[in-house]
């Protein structure tokens, strides 16, 4: 039997515990992003704030169906900031708020005033 068949079963805290010793390396060959589904609104949210700020974007990705709104706009901003890599913000879009995605489409609208809008118009001609 695998361990992921089991997890369903666990209390909160065994499935805590467990990220805990992922993080820490004591438990090897675990998939950290197969815990999220299972953890408590709490737990996955301080992991979330956890992994923002150990940097660790890639281990994100996976959480991000399973978090809050607030969560997904911590990372984004994290992106936006440089403070976090290894995630790209358009992944984010499906879960970002409105306010966000404004922001996100301005951003682009502003950084797209710095290149040269004849490249786009020699593809649509082909």
């Amino acid at each position: 039997m695998k361990y992921t068949h089991m997890l369903p079963f666990l209390e909160d805290e065994d499935i805590d515990e467990l990220v805990e010793k992922i993080l820490s390396g004591e438990v090897k060959g675990v998939n950290l992003m197969v815990l999220y589904p299972f953890l408590s609104r709490e737990s996955l949210n301080k992991l979330v704030d956890r992994l923002i700020k150990d940097k660790k974007g890639k281990e994100l990705r996976g959480a991000i169906p399973f978090i809050s709104k607030e969560k997904v706009n911590a990372i984004y901003d994290a992106i936006v900031s440089g403070e976090l890599t290894g995630i790209k913000e358009s992944s984010l879009m499906p879960f970002l708020g409105k306010s966000k995605i404004k922001e996100m489409f301005n951003k682009l609208v502003e950084e797209a005033k710095d290149f040269d809008d004849e490249v786009e118009d020699e593809e649509d001609e082909e």
